[in-house]
């Protein structure tokens, strides 16, 4: 651990944090909650305590979003973050204006302790050890020990400058092919977006039988569940067509979040991950689940590859770092960065599923933590998100909607 810590006044975004001041919007805020559920009430003065510390303790998250001439950047401020109430809303946009607003927010309500994150900020692996972190230093100032371990955050250290490196930029090489473009992707049928309110629905199982149903498949959970999203929304293309409806496409495909740090050497907790796209066109259809999931598996296999996915990382970057590109002043790229994300990248996926997968915690953390969620805001021309999250015997698969239909989560379910 370094001695000597990063305390930057400023920190230019991470290379996939770069689209998001653009595309997030107060319907779709480029935001998720990430919470969990404690066996005893909270105890507030202890969360803001934990809270003070371990913010401090992150430089990188203890800042807002500021215009430069050329591109947005993270101005560091000297305030954190005041715990709010957890109530029945979903998640708001973040303020992106003035010199002490936050780009995360941690929120509390009886036993369930959330944390609300920008995607300017970080990913869900990031997420994921800062709210560990959390719950171990709340539950220390609740008088609980709670061991010292690398994996969690220890306020009493100083950052890893590493935690708050670019990922992208620092495995980023030169000379190496882009990936493959996509053709426009199957949406939803349109309907007006709720006005106030996403619909959220979170179904809990056991994970351990989830795992029997994909390895009688001799496939990953992950796999098992874009396969089953896959075939959902290949029915209610089906139906579409049947009743006379001009679908927006024939091909589902869906976005699915992969985390860099698997494949390359990294602790930083910003933004690291990329995705893949299994896909599947229903003119060639109807495909049964079973079909659905092998496809889906063998694409993945394909796809979640150290080679493929550099693939994007020199598409990224190499884009990044062009002249003409890093001259042009911010007014122009927020025009031409919000055009081509609502215009085309979110028009090739129909859905996206993300599983941050199986949560670890020390024994005496887990005899204190009962549950945990993570809930995505909804894009709005997917309408639906989906988000999964694993932690001891239950899986927890949340949909996150803008519209009122909730035929998708029927067939899922």
């Amino acid at each position: 651990m370094s001695s000597s810590p990063p305390d930057p006044s400023w920190l230019p975004l991470d290379n996939a944090a770069k689209i998001y001041p653009t595309a997030s919007s107060k319907l779709s805020p480029a935001v998720f909650r990430l919470s969990a559920r404690l066996r005893a009430p909270i105890r507030l003065s202890a969360l803001q305590q934990a809270v003070d510390a371990l913010v401090r303790r992150c430089p990188y998250y203890q800042v807002h979003l500021r215009r430069g001439l050329f591109w947005y950047y993270l101005q560091r401020h000297a305030d954190t973050p005041q715990v709010q109430l957890l109530d029945g809303s979903p998640l708001a946009a973040m303020p992106e204006g003035g010199r002490t607003g936050h780009l995360l927010r941690v929120r509390a309500s009886q036993r369930t302790i959330a944390a609300e994150f920008s995607h300017i900020l970080t990913d869900g692996a990031g997420a994921l050890r800062f709210l560990s972190s959390l719950l171990a230093e709340y539950l220390r100032r609740c008088g609980i020990p709670v061991a010292r371990r690398p994996d969690l955050l220890d306020p009493r250290e100083s950052a890893d400058p590493q935690e708050a490196e670019d990922g992208h930029r620092r495995h980023f090489g030169k000379g190496g092919p882009g990936p493959a473009g996509y053709a426009a992707a199957y949406h939803l049928a349109e309907e007006p977006p709720r006005q106030r309110y996403w619909r959220i629905l979170t179904g809990r199982m056991p994970t351990s039988r989830m795992l029997a149903l994909a390895r009688e498949k001799r496939v990953t959970l992950t796999e098992y569940l874009t396969g089953l999203y896959m075939f959902c929304l290949g029915r209610l293309y089906e139906a579409e067509v049947r009743d006379g409806g001009r679908p927006s496409s024939s091909v589902v495909r869906l976005e699915v979040p992969v985390n860099m740090r698997r494949f390359f050497p990294s602790v930083t907790m910003r933004n690291f991950s990329l995705y893949v796209s299994p896909e599947a066109d229903m003119r060639l259809g109807p495909y049964s689940l079973e079909e659905l999931v092998q496809r889906v598996h063998h694409s993945m296999q394909m796809e979640v590859d150290r080679r493929e996915l550099s693939r994007q990382i020199t598409r990224n970057v190499g884009a990044e770092l062009m002249p003409v590109i890093r001259a042009t002043p911010l007014f122009v790229k927020d025009i031409f960065l919000g055009w081509l994300y609502h215009h085309l990248s979110a028009r090739i996926y129909s859905g996206v599923l993300s599983n941050l997968g199986r949560v670890e915690l020390p024994a005496e953390m887990a005899n204190q933590v009962e549950s945990f969620e993570i809930v995505m805001s909804p894009g709005r021309t997917t309408k639906k998100t989906c988000t999964v999250i694993s932690y001891q015997d239950e899986l927890a698969v949340t949909f996150s909607s803008i519209v009122e239909s909730r035929e998708l989560e029927r067939l899922f379910f």
